[in-house]
C-alpha cells in the first residue's frame, strides 16, 4: 500500500461527513458514544462510533452510523441509523425511527412510524403509527397502531395491529393474542398457521404468491447495496480524481448537449475496437482490458451528470458529496418509480456523464 492511500482514505471518509448537515446539531465521532443518564442534548445529535447508547434525554433528533445502537432514555425527535449490528430500543422515541441493520429489538415505544430494512426484528413494544418493513424474520407481540406493511421470509404476530395487515412473507404465524381491528391480506406460498384464539375484525385473504418471497427479498438487497456501492463508487472517484471530476461536473453544467454526444460515441466504440481484436493473440489482451475499461465506464459513467442533479436539488448548499448523494438517490427513484421511462433516465444520466468525463480529461491534458 502507498503512503497516498491512508490520505485518500482519510478524505474519502471527510467527504461523507461533510455531506451530512452537521452543522444543524451536535457531531461525536468516537469509539463509543454514551448520552448516560439525567444528561441532556439540547439539540440533534450526530453520531458514529462502534457503540451508540442513549441512556439520557435527546431533544433533537439522533442520526447514527455504528455497530450497536441502544436507547434506553429518551429521544423526543426521530431516529435515522445504519447499524451493523444490534438495535435496541427499551426507551421512547417521540418521532419516528428509520433504520437499516442486522438485528431491531423493540421493548420500548415509537411514537410514529417504523421503517427499517433489517434481518431480524421484534417488537413487544408499541409503535404508534404504521410499520413498513423489509426484513428476514420479524416477531410482533407488542401493539402497531395502524397498518402493518411488510416483505419478509417468517412473520409471527401475537399483539395487537390498530388497522390492517398488508404482508407478503413465505410464512406467517398469528398467535392466540393476535388482534388485528382492519384486514389481513397476505401473499405466501402456504396457508398461515392461525389459533383459535385469533381477532380479526376485516377480511381475512390469501393471495397467491408467483415469486418466491426470498427471490424478491435477494433483489431487494441487491438493488439496496448496489445503490450504496453507486455511493462509495463516486465518492472514491471523486476523492482521486478530484481535478477530473470538479471539471466534468461543470461541463454537464454548461455543455450538457455536448457532452451526451461525446458519452454515446464512448458507449458505442470500445466493443466495436474489442471485437475485431479478440480475433487475434496479440490483439485479446487489449480488446480484455478494453471491455474491463468499459464496463467500468458504464459504472462510474453517470456520477458528474447526477452530481449535478444533486446541486440544483441542494441549491448548491451541503457540498460536492450530499449532491452526489441527493442525486443518485433521487435518480434511482425515478427509474423504480417511473419503470417505462428508466432505460431512457440511466442512458441520458450515463451519456451525459460519461461525456462530461471525457472532455474534462481532455481539456486538463491540453491544459485548457
Amino acid at each position: 500500500m502507498t503512503n497516498s492511500a491512508p490520505r485518500r482514505f482519510f478524505g474519502i471518509t471527510l467527504i461523507v461527513l461533510a455531506g451530512l448537515p452537521l452543522v444543524l446539531g451536535s457531531l461525536r465521532v468516537t469509539g463509543r458514544i454514551i448520552v448516560p443518564v439525567g444528561d441532556v442534548v439540547d439539540e440533534d445529535l450526530y453520531a458514529i462510533g462502534n457503540l451508540v447508547s442513549i441512556e439520557g434525554t435527546v431533544r433533537g433528533d439522533v442520526i447514527a452510523i455504528s455497530g450497536e445502537l441502544r436507547i434506553s432514555g429518551t429521544v423526543e425527535g426521530d431516529v435515522i441509523a445504519m447499524v451493523g449490528g444490534r438495535t435496541e430500543i427499551s426507551g421512547e422515541v417521540g418521532g419516528a425511527v428509520r433504520i437499516a441493520g442486522i438485528r431491531l429489538d423493540i421493548g420500548g415505544s415509537v411514537q410514529d412510524d417504523l421503517a427499517a430494512f433489517v434481518v431480524e426484528t421484534d417488537v413487544v413494544g408499541s409503535v404508534g403509527r404504521d410499520i413498513l418493513l423489509i426484513g428476514g424474520e420479524v416477531s410482533i407481540s407488542g401493539s402497531v397502531g395502524r397498518d402493518l406493511r411488510l416483505q419478509a421470509i417468517r412473520l409471527g404476530i401475537d399483539g395487537e395491529i390498530g388497522g390492517n395487515v398488508l404482508v407478503k412473507v413465505n410464512s406467517l404465524t398469528l398467535g392466540s393474542g393476535t388482534r388485528v381491528l382492519g384486514d389481513v391480506l397476505y401473499r405466501a406460498s402456504a396457508d398461515a398457521a392461525v389459533s383459535d384464539d385469533v381477532v380479526i375484525g376485516g377480511q381475512f385473504i390469501r393471495r397467491t404468491v408467483l415469486a418466491p418471497v426470498w427471490a424478491k427479498a435477494v433483489t431487494r438487497v441487491v438493488s439496496v447495496l448496489s445503490l450504496f456501492s453507486l455511493i462509495v463508487a463516486g465518492l472514491t472517484a471523486s476523492w482521486v480524481f478530484r481535478s477530473t471530476s470538479e471539471r466534468a461536473v461543470r461541463e454537464v453544467e454548461d455543455r450538457p448537449l455536448r457532452s451526451g454526444i461525446v458519452g454515446l460515441g464512448i458507449l458505442v466504440a470500445p466493443p466495436l475496437v474489442a471485437m475485431p481484436l479478440f480475433l487475434t493473440l496479440v490483439g485479446m489482451p487489449v480488446a480484455i482490458f478494453v471491455l474491463l475499461a468499459w464496463l467500468l465506464a458504464l459504472i462510474l459513467g453517470p456520477i458528474p451528470a447526477v452530481t449535478r442533479f444533486g446541486v440544483v436539488l441542494l441549491r448548491d448548499r451541503g457540498g460536492v458529496a450530499a449532491a452526489l448523494v441527493v442525486g443518485v438517490v433521487v435518480w434511482r427513484g425515478a427509474m423504480w418509480l417511473l419503470p417505462l421511462i428508466a432505460g431512457f433516465v440511466y442512458l441520458a444520466a450515463l451519456s451525459v456523464g460519461l461525456g462530461a468525463y471525457a472532455t474534462a480529461g481532455w481539456n486538463l491534458r491540453r491544459g485548457n
